[in-house]
């Protein structure tokens, strides 16, 4: 259904509006709002019935329909829907239907042209398609094998006990790949060698790889296929992302997982449904996974801080794939950091009934802890609200439930922190510690032993609040021991922000200045700008917060 007013373009079938010469994506939920709206625009819709079209596989609180009524109004102009208090919603805007005209980039043109230019594609696609295939043909007939690059994996953890990773990671996806398709692989000292001393240090030493130097590197290297990779994240909480450059192109995509060989493997298998010459993919016709990619670019933008762009990326990933959780908690958090907290909310709601229901039990824990999180910010910046406190002690609780039905052993730790950490602002000391001590327990378990500072943080201040200076300095002395033995950058930060609070409740100004200091130094030399945002963020005293 295609309708036109106020010279703007309305697609329900294909989601989208051409407004000002720009074609605009609406919203999944919001376009099914819309849909509603006006198929009923002869009677007032109560919400219930909105609720109830829209939202009938899930649960969800009243505040998603009005967000929705806000990005219509947003979209379309303020008149468009007429609220009638207690009652619900009524379509007021007169439309016009396309019947026998289709529109093309914002202009209509008549059927016979639109035939016509349709004819003329086509030819096209066939002559390009019957040239790519000759020229495949040729290749194949000089070029038996279809020939991959693998580059050293780019270890962004925050750590030094993952330094193995980006030569032992190539090797093991480049040995998995070998044993299990045709592929021609370079081998690892031919690649090496071919590249210059100084541009492999610039490439490993990179987070985000010039994509142009990248497509150099294809064409110097001759090759079929360039793949190169980033692993970020913490231990249990893994994050792959991969870029595969090809001739004329470059897809990118997102592997999350708790363990890493696990995410090599899937990249080895996603490398060869994609690439393996066994199983006739290379000539086919290339269909993007395009809620992946628009993903992955969302994350890169996320990870620059560029929040607003990141949410566009991130929202076209949900609509082209509603089942990405991970896209809309991460859509959560940008909206979060760009000061939408409530629209944040609505969404990891949104992904707590949908993990829910696709039996996604991580995700829903996660979205229970971030949601916990936020609330227990919120009320540091303003302890008047004391309700926001037990609220967020209700999710933190069903974060602790969850993890333990699941034996999710890391968000049970988190979640002892958080509990433990409700408790210190709610001054029942005696009730936090206990609760810190647990949490440590749990990291020992997992590699690496940089779990633990959080915990060691949290006794720290409580020991201070107490007066028990000597206690406080020892827990943050083993804090930093632990910060410093496997090189983690964010927790020296993070031990440094809480010493220079520590300084400041003590009136102590210049320690705590100089605490500060040392923590910027140590953010920027890690060219972590979420780090240096953070720091930025205490010596403003801004009290911003920002969702990693």
């Amino acid at each position: 259904m295609r309708f036109t007013f106020n010279d703007i373009e309305l697609n329900l079938t294909a989601g989208l509006l051409i407004k000002d010469g720009q074609t605009i994506s609406i919203r999944a939920k919001t376009l099914l709002v819309l849909k509603y709206l006006i198929a009923e625009k002869d009677h007032v819709v109560t919400k219930q019935a909105l609720l109830a079209e829209v939202w009938h596989d899930v649960v969800v609180q009243e505040q998603v329909l009005v967000q929705s009524i806000k990005e219509i109004r947003d979209l379309l102009g303020s008149h468009v829907i007429k609220t009638y208090p207690r009652q619900g919603y009524q379509w007021t805007a007169e439309l016009s239907e396309i019947t026998n005209e289709r529109s093309i980039f914002g202009r209509s043109v008549n059927t016979s042209y639109l035939a016509l230019i349709t004819a003329l594609i086509l030819l096209t696609f066939i002559g390009l398609f019957i040239y790519q295939t000759s020229q495949s043909n040729h290749q194949s007939s000089s070029k038996e094998r279809f020939t991959v690059a693998l580059l050293p994996v780019i270890n962004d953890m925050p750590d030094d006990i993952h330094d193995w990773v980006p030569l032992q990671g190539m090797d093991y996806i480049s040995q998995s790949l070998t044993k299990n398709t045709q592929l021609q692989l370079i081998p690892r000292t031919q690649l090496l060698q071919s590249i210059p001393l100084s541009k492999q240090t610039k490439l490993q030493n990179s987070v985000n790889p010039d994509p142009q130097e990248l497509r150099a590197l294809t064409q110097t290297l001759n090759v079929d296929l360039l793949v190169q990779t980033t692993l970020r994240g913490y231990p249990q909480d893994f994050q792959l992302d991969y870029s595969f450059y090809l001739a004329r192109r470059v897809e990118q995509g997102v592997i999350l997982s708790s363990n890493i060989r696990d995410a090599f493997t899937q990249l080895v298998q996603r490398i060869t449904q994609r690439f393996a010459p066994d199983t006739a993919q290379i000539s086919q016709p290339y269909i993007s996974d395009f809620s992946n990619e628009a993903f992955a670019r969302g994350i890169a933008l996320y990870l620059q801080r560029d929040y607003v762009q990141a949410t566009t990326f991130f929202s076209s990933a949900l609509q082209t794939n509603n089942d990405l959780l991970a896209a809309r908690r991460f859509l959560a958090a940008s909206y979060i950091n760009s000061g939408d907290t409530e629209q944040g909310i609505i969404l990891m709601k949104e992904n707590i009934a949908q993990a829910r229901q696709k039996k996604m039990p991580r995700e829903e824990i996660r979205s229970h802890l971030m949601i916990g999180v936020l609330l227990i910010h919120q009320y540091e910046k303003d302890s008047l609200t004391h309700h926001d406190l037990s609220k967020a002690e209700r999710y933190i609780l069903l974060t602790k439930k969850l993890a333990e039905q699941y034996h999710d052993a890391l968000f049970i730790a988190y979640a002892h922190e958080e509990l433990a950490k409700i408790k210190r602002l709610q001054l029942q000391y005696h009730e936090a510690i206990p609760l810190l001590k647990k949490a440590i327990q749990y990291h020992k378990e997992f590699k690496g032993s940089y779990g633990q500072t959080r915990a060691l943080i949290e006794l720290a201040l409580i020991a201070y609040a107490q007066g028990k200076t000597e206690l406080g300095g020892n827990y943050f002395t083993q804090a930093t021991t632990i910060a410093y033995k496997d090189g983690v950058a964010t927790n020296k930060v993070a031990i440094l922000l809480a010493q220079a609070q520590v300084a400041l409740n003590a009136k102590q100004i210049e320690a705590a200045q100089n605490y500060a200091k040392h923590a910027k130094n140590i953010a920027i030399e890690a060219k972590n700008n979420i780090l240096i945002a953070r720091v930025t963020a205490w010596q403003d005293d801004s009290n911003t917060y920002q969702v990693n």
